[in-house]
């Protein structure tokens, strides 16, 4: 008797003009709960055996039909539940439905793993402005009273804000819309563990590595082992991240910067054990590269070491060829001979120790100019990855 001649298309107002006023209640509990008052669904509870509350299945009577307008589906807009509508002899009409939302939310996870993140869950009517259906917040914030907790995340606030818009398609027609704001914190618990504390060991491990000498094999063997490692930690960040991030974690920077740190310090040893066991022929170190380090300047009169030794032995060749050819002589004139190769021998062996000592004394310089940058870069990244989010 109560749905004879009742259309469920129109909207349940005897006056055109009057909108309907709907509530609207999220439950973190995959739940929503609309109320709203429809005119064509009252009676005297008198009449009908002091009944005063029925319930109605919701496909047979009109619904707000509200959407989530950053949902995301797979398949469109899902069809809503027809689960049964409580309705009061006043007209009150409240439909609970359960529903999984899969909605658009914006990740910011420069702070990983110490990130919070802010997701909407924007509610409005897709069809009726404001003028014939007015939005009116239930509560001041959603439902947490049955949320169950999770254990990578920490729910710190669900916040509610109800909006009246214009859009473009219908200006000067508001149209109202109720936002709720879900304020998630990640509990870092599990990463500091797994993935901060290696990574700071790592770090110290590669401040300890600029200690031991440039040229020394087992510091190439350190580097390559931490490059590893570093990757790895890498690698194994990037999978707890979402692809539609729009930026780069910090964390993942200091690995970046260490990695190119460590990967320069591995360069240097290897130019370093090159020096140590290639050193004949080395170039003499760039002028430019002696005025940024202060080496001072070369010496280029290394290479003539004895050179007066070298003139004065000189002298045997006049006086053999005005004594004759007597056999003393051609044994001085072989003396001198080994004397001149000595000396040559001993003055370039001078310069090339000499080269080689200047660029093991730059590559030094170099090295300890990587560990004050190093350090630097290690407090400045890990304050702001420990730090306290702003």
């Amino acid at each position: 008797m109560l749905l004879a001649g009742y259309q469920k298309e129109g909207r349940p107002v005897r006056d055109p003009t009057q909108a309907v006023v709907t509530s609207l209640d999220v439950l973190l509990i995959q739940i929503i709960k609309l109320r709203w008052r429809d005119d064509f669904l009252t009676w005297e509870p008198a009449e009908y055996g002091n009944i005063s509350t029925i319930r109605l299945g919701s496909e047979n009577i009109w619904r707000p039909r509200l959407v989530n307008y950053n949902r995301q589906h797979a398949e469109g807009w899902s069809e809503l539940p027809d689960t049964n509508a409580i309705v009061r002899s006043d007209g009150e009409v409240i439909w609970t439905y359960p529903i999984t939302i899969h909605s658009t939310c914006v990740l910011d996870i420069a702070r990983f793993p110490f990130d919070v993140q802010k997701c909407p869950l924007k509610f409005g009517s897709w069809t009726y402005d404001s003028l014939d259906l007015k939005l009116v917040n239930h509560s001041k914030t959603g439902n947490i009273d049955f949320f169950a907790a999770n254990g990578e995340w920490e729910l710190l606030s669900f916040d509610l804000e109800l909006n009246e818009v214009e859009h473009s398609c219908c200006p000067g027609v508001p149209w109202d819309d109720m936002t709720y704001t879900i304020t998630l914190q990640r509990r870092p618990t599990f990463f500091l563990f797994n993935l901060v504390a290696p990574s700071v060991t790592l770090a110290l491990l590669t401040v300890w590595g600029f200690w031991l000498p440039p040229d020394s094999g087992e510091r190439l063997s350190l580097c390559l082992s931490l490059l590893l490692a570093l990757t790895f930690l890498q690698q194994t960040v990037t999978t707890y991240l979402p692809d539609t991030a729009t930026n780069i974690p910090l964390i993942n920077v200091f690995f970046v910067a260490n990695i190119l740190l460590v990967g320069t310090s591995s360069i240097l040893t290897i130019f370093t054990l090159s020096i140590h066991f290639n050193s004949v022929n080395l170039p003499p170190v760039p002028n430019w590269l002696r005025c940024l380090f202060c080496l001072g300047q070369s010496d280029s009169s290394t290479c003539r070491v004895n050179a007066p030794q070298v003139n004065e032995v000189d002298d045997v060749d006049t006086f053999f060829a005005t004594n004759g050819a007597n056999p003393t002589w051609r044994l001085v004139r072989r003396a001198k001979k080994f004397i001149r190769q000595f000396n040559e021998e001993r003055g370039w062996k001078t310069h090339n120790l000499k080269t080689e000592r200047e660029w093991k004394i730059l590559v030094g310089k170099i090295d300890r100019c990587l560990l004050v940058v190093f350090i630097i870069a290690l407090v400045v990244i890990t304050a702001s990855v420990l730090g306290p989010n702003k």
